[in-house]
C-alpha cells in the first residue's frame, strides 16, 4: 500500500534551484536507489543537488548545520536505521528527528526534509526504498520541491 501523496509541481519555479542531500556512509548500499531516485527527480525538474556523505544518521544533522551556511533552497536528509537488539535503535531515531525538527523549526525558510527511514528489519529497508516499490527517494523529492514551491 502506497498512500504518497500527489503533488502538482510547476517545473518553473523549480528550474535552477539548488537542494542539499545529506546522507550517510552506513547502510550506504541500502540507500543508494533512494539517492539515485532523488537525482533522477532533480535532473526531471531542473534541480541542482549537492550530494554529501556523512558517517551514520546521527552525525546527518551536523553535517546540514555545517553547510546551511551556503545557498541552498532546501536540504533532504536521507538515513536508513534499521532495529537491532540493543537500545541503540531507539536513541539514534529520536536523537536524529529530534536534532533535524529543531533545524526545520530555527531555519524555516530553508525547507528541510527528513527521510531518514527507520525500520525494524532489512527487507521493510528494501520495500521502501525500492524505485519498483515505495520509492521513499522520490517520494522525499517531491516533497521537498513542494516546499520550495509553496
Amino acid at each position: 500500500m502506497n498512500n504518497s501523496p500527489e503533488f502538482h509541481l510547476d517545473g518553473k519555479k523549480l528550474t535552477g534551484k539548488k537542494i542539499l542531500l545529506v546522507t550517510t556512509a552506513w547502510n550506504k548500499d541500502f540507500l543508494s536507489p533512494a539517492v539515485d531516485a532523488i537525482q533522477k527527480e532533480c535532473e526531471t525538474f531542473e534541480v541542482s543537488c549537492e550530494v554529501v556523505f556523512c558517517p551514520g544518521s546521527l552525525e546527518i544533522p551536523a553535517t546540514i548545520l555545517r553547510k546551511m551556511t551556503d545557498d541552498f533552497d532546501g536540504v533532504l536528509a536521507l538515513g536508513l536505521v534499521i532495529k537491532g537488539d540493543t537500545p541503540h535503535f531507539k536513541l539514534v531515531s529520536n536523537q536524529t528527528y529530534a536534532s533535524l525538527a529543531d533545524i526545520a523549526t530555527s531555519n524555516y525558510e530553508t525547507p528541510l526534509i527528513n527521510g531518514i527511514l527507520t525500520v525494524d528489519n532489512k527487507v521493510q529497508a528494501q520495500d521502501r526504498i525500492s524505485q519498483k516499490k515505495l520509492n521513499k527517494g522520490k517520494e522525499f523529492a517531491l516533497s521537498l520541491f513542494h516546499m520550495i514551491c509553496s
